[in-house]
């Protein structure tokens, strides 16, 4: 009967981790329609297997019947049909009548009053290590399922922000001010984006004919126009009109050096050039220059102090495009929706510097 009983308790365990996703998959956060989930979810890319990869499935597996990993296998593969692993044979076996195997006969001492070995250790943690798994995948989501005291440090952390960049960049300010509206990102942003700027435009001086930002009707450089408008936080976006050139990330360090130089104390915050299309590509402009150039800007963040967001494979169809679906034009830009994207990654770096 005590060897029933763990066993009872291992399966109970188990069973109980599984019902426990669901749960969490139906709560609704804030500016988060539930209706419309595609937003929430991770990207197509690589990323997106962290939602439904191997320690979703090992939790949630004994109930779809799918075949999961092992672990969750041998623990609950005799509740769903499946054929149970070796470990949990010798753990079913204390039922069936079978003589139990050494596993089994360290488990059962658990119950007996006797020491634990290695082995029921191992399936005593089994319960948690898949806890701890499914945490750390659902971590990804997170910003989703904010709990007040969250949302209040995010909405008191993005005020005072401002997103810098090309067009892209200023599509940005159309999703805040549309889909993602009273959002605490989405509500605290003023935007100094100008369509077809770059980098190199962003460099050149203000003599009424370069491209730069617009405020009152009137043109600012970068450096100048942040200071005026009082900004905490730059978020900044360039790099497609750059991508042919091989001093891109050199000058992009310049520009927001200056900036910082003029706005002392300022964050800055770099987001990762995301791709374009298959078919949009072309020599010396296509994806393998929006990854060097990420690459460059990453280690250029590190050394400088900045943050760098990394939405690259996030938005990425899995092959390291841009996906045709997503995409307004087949080209660069994308659907207002997907900027949800941005906007997480936004939050999980800003709940890092405050320590939640």
């Amino acid at each position: 009967m005590k060897k029933v009983r763990l066993y009872i308790a291992g399966i109970s365990a188990v069973l109980s981790l599984s019902m426990t996703v669901p749960v969490w998959a139906g709560v609704a956060g804030y500016g988060i329609d539930v209706s419309n989930m595609e937003s929430n979810m991770m990207g197509p890319g690589p990323m997106a297997g962290e939602t439904t990869g191997t320690a979703v499935n090992e939790v949630s597996g004994t109930e779809s019947g799918d075949t999961t990993g092992t672990a969750a296998s041998e623990a609950a593969g005799t509740v769903s049909g499946e054929t149970p692993g070796a470990a949990a044979n010798e753990i079913a076996g204390t039922v069936s009548g079978e003589t139990p195997g050494a596993a089994a006969s360290e488990a059962a001492g658990t119950v007996s009053g006797e020491t634990p070995g290695a082995a029921v250790n191992e399936i005593a943690g089994t319960a948690v290590n898949i806890a701890n798994s499914v945490s750390e995948k659902w971590a990804q989501r997170d910003v989703a399922y904010l709990t007040n005291d969250e949302i209040e440090a995010l909405r008191n952390y993005f005020q005072g922000s401002v997103i810098i960049g090309d067009s892209v960049a200023e599509n940005f300010q159309r999703y805040n001010m549309a889909g993602g509206a009273g959002d605490v990102v989405s509500d605290s942003f003023t935007s100094l984006g100008v369509a077809g700027y770059s980098i190199a435009n962003a460099l050149l001086p203000n003599d009424g004919k370069n491209i730069h930002p617009m405020i009152q009707g009137k043109r600012y450089r970068l450096p100048e126009a942040i200071g005026m408008i009082g900004a905490k936080h730059v978020y900044s976006f360039f790099g497609y009109k750059d991508l042919a050139d091989p001093n891109a990330a050199n000058n992009y360090e310049i520009l927001l050096k200056e900036i910082q130089a003029a706005n002392p104390g300022i964050d800055i915050n770099v987001i990762s050039t995301t791709y374009m299309t298959a078919a949009y590509q072309k020599t010396g402009y296509n994806n393998d220059s929006v990854r060097m150039l990420n690459a460059a800007m990453k280690q250029k963040c590190a050394e400088n102090g900045w943050t760098f967001i990394d939405v690259q494979e996030i938005m990425s169809d899995g092959n390291g495009n841009l996906p045709d679906s997503w995409s307004i034009d087949q080209k660069i830009h994308y659907n207002y929706q997907y900027y949800i994207y941005w906007v997480n990654e936004m939050k999980r770096a800003a709940l890092t510097k405050l320590g939640m």
